[in-house]
């Protein structure tokens, strides 16, 4: 993979959340960035070489949808997966029009993001 497509920026509020995703990314070669909320997120400035990010449904200030139009803006055909505790037929619609990739829910099971991941920065 390419240097560019080999970045995963994750946004999550819950630091045990990016803590264990950051480290189960690093270990399968890629390189992370993680941070806790929106602000973080847009003041990062790998975010215009990032091949992929995964966004929490549910924050506080900016949920998931609201800061992947934001995302969107600024590196249009960023794909994005939507990290959620509660997947529901409205939920998966909602990022279906948004353009998320995928739409996973929490706890996430067997190599499933890993997989998805994969798949995007192939």
């Amino acid at each position: 993979m390419a240097k560019r497509r080999n970045l995963v920026i994750i946004v999550d509020d819950d630091q045990a959340v990016r803590d264990s995703l950051r480290f189960s990314l690093q270990l399968e070669g890629l390189c992370v960035h993680v941070h806790g909320g929106a602000a973080a997120l847009l003041a990062d400035p790998a975010l215009s070489r990032a091949g992929c990010v995964i966004l929490d449904h549910r924050m506080p200030q900016l949920d998931g949808f609201a800061l992947l139009s934001t995302v969107q803006e600024r590196n249009p055909g960023l794909p994005a997966i939507l990290l959620t505790s509660h997947a529901t037929p409205r939920v998966r619609a909602r990022a279906n029009a948004a353009g998320v990739r995928s739409v996973l829910e929490k706890p996430l099971l067997e190599n499933i993001l890993m997989d998805n991941i994969r798949s995007i920065l192939s």
